[in-house]
């Protein structure tokens, strides 16, 4: 099984306490940090990766699956760069370099927001990237809404045929701002979320439980 923590990386500096992290968790087998994002509509990816972090990870018998978001840079335009061929192959190219310079066990693919009007590119995206992915020895992984009408385009059975894993994120029921207050995670809401994704046909040993502190 697999039990994945989300490390938030936002400076080199952070990178340093990995070792503080790992020595405070029990059980954990997989480490995400967040260290890649979409930079601009070329494909480009910034980077906040450290070899050093990653050996620490491996020598405490711990894998890497690093993060790839859409969400830091707001002049990148996820919608044109998926809905774009070339782009969505040179920005698939430079994960798998990015993966192959650290030497990382996995990708966590991390893309929200994205408009209906992107479903069909998205999926190419992950069948893209899954295959460079299996012709290096990488995991995939990929981080998804609880089940909704509104995100039925994120297709994730779909996903499951070419992804290693689907993470369901079952938390932000309420948040900051939503209409109703109420708890981040009610055990109904989680339920619905993990019960959903499987009714989606994805295979349950491929879905990951999200779960917030």
């Amino acid at each position: 099984p697999v039990s994945l923590g989300w490390h938030q990386v936002t400076s080199q500096e952070a990178n340093g306490r990995i070792s503080n992290i790992l020595q405070s968790t029990k059980g954990v087998n997989v480490i995400s940090p967040t260290w890649f994002y979409l930079n601009d509509n070329d494909g480009n990816i910034y980077s906040l990766a450290s070899r050093d972090y990653v050996n620490y990870c491996h020598q405490n018998n711990v894998e890497v699956w690093g993060l790839i978001s859409n969400l830091e840079n707001p002049e990148a335009d996820s919608t044109y760069v998926l809905t774009h061929s070339s782009v969505r192959d040179y920005l698939t190219s430079q994960i798998i370099a990015a993966a192959i310079e650290y030497d990382l066990d996995g990708i966590n693919l991390d893309f929200e927001a994205l408009s209906g009007e992107v479903g069909d590119a998205y999926i190419q995206f992950i069948r893209e990237l899954s295959l460079k992915c299996d012709g290096n020895g990488i995991v995939l992984s990929v981080d998804n809404y609880v089940s909704s009408e509104y995100t039925k385009f994120y297709d994730r059975e779909e996903q499951a045929v070419f992804a290693d894993y689907l993470i369901v994120m079952a938390y932000d029921e309420h948040y900051a701002g939503s209409k109703e207050s109420g708890s981040v995670a009610s055990i109904g809401f989680v339920t619905k979320g993990a019960d959903d994704i499987l009714a989606e046909n994805v295979p349950s040993e491929q879905v990951i439980l999200g779960m917030p502190f």
